[in-house]
């Protein structure tokens, strides 16, 4: 990734798990009407292709770039060797209407391995993450990447060499979107420091995602309670602070349906 590449902290992206919504025009205006540059869309392979097609033409008649997600707590090569064969059928027979990424959306830490052998479980996402991008950039599309903000703290010494996952991430995918869950300026910050100072050292764009689900006994991880201006506010003071990183590329709002319901 050079500095050619790099994005200009303009990102608006946004995480559609519920694939169906795709023929939805509500969803379509309201992707719009928000400005978004970057649709995450959970790929669901019961839905016809050609529906994919008309979602990515849609959408790129008003600018806006679809990637491919995926992903989940257990997985590993073999989900994304299925992935891959269902991205490169469906560019095959669309080649006009690609997507421009594969997203990975894979949460190790979820899965009963992650308590019972740490060290295998970081090792098999490393080798999960490195075998995708390989794949990934003998094509055309990117590679990118959630993980939660806490990733520097996860310490690993293995086949990969040492070091913080957080680290690695950066180093070894072409964008990530940081899981960074808080809902004050203070938190945000803070929160991703680290990262963004791997984003300048590797010049790979990083994505601030924030939440807009409801946690009643968590209220500080989202924004559900504080509404859409105050979100607002706040993502513009995170990206005031980050200015003078250009690899610091804009925010991630998880997600569709959620933000849908956010009251301003």
């Amino acid at each position: 990734m050079n500095d050619a590449q790099a994005q200009q902290n303009n990102t608006k992206s946004t995480w559609l798990w519920h694939t169906h919504t795709i023929t939805d025009e509500q969803t379509i205006q309201f992707l719009i009407e928000k400005e978004v540059t970057t649709v995450y869309l959970q790929i669901d392979p019961a839905i016809p292709n050609d529906m994919y097609a008309d979602f990515i033409n849609r959408m790129r008649e008003a600018n806006i770039e679809v990637q491919a997600l995926d992903g989940g707590s257990y997985w590993n090569t073999a989900n994304f060797d299925a992935l891959w064969a269902w991205i490169s059928q469906y560019h095959q027979e669309y080649p006009a209407s690609k997507f421009t990424a594969v997203h990975l959306d894979v949460e190790p830490y979820l899965s009963a391995l992650w308590e019972q052998n740490r060290n295998l479980a970081v090792s098999q996402y490393q080798e999960l993450i490195q075998q995708a991008l390989y794949k990934v950039r003998c094509t055309e599309l990117r590679l990118e990447a959630d993980i939660p903000f806490w990733y520097d703290e996860v310490l690993y010494y293995n086949q990969f060499g040492e070091g913080n996952l957080a680290e690695w991430m950066i180093a070894n995918t072409d964008g990530v979107s940081i899981m960074a869950y808080r809902n004050t300026v203070a938190a945000l910050k803070s929160i991703t420091k680290n990262e963004m100072s791997y984003a300048k050292k590797y010049q790979t764009p990083v994505v601030m995602g924030v939440e807009t689900m409801p946690f009643p006994y968590e209220p500080y991880i989202t924004f559900s309670a504080e509404g859409e201006i105050k979100m607002n506010q706040v993502l513009d003071q995170v990206a005031s602070h980050y200015a003078k990183n250009r690899y610091y590329s804009g925010v991630g709002i998880h997600y569709v349906q959620s933000w849908q319901g956010l009251r301003e």
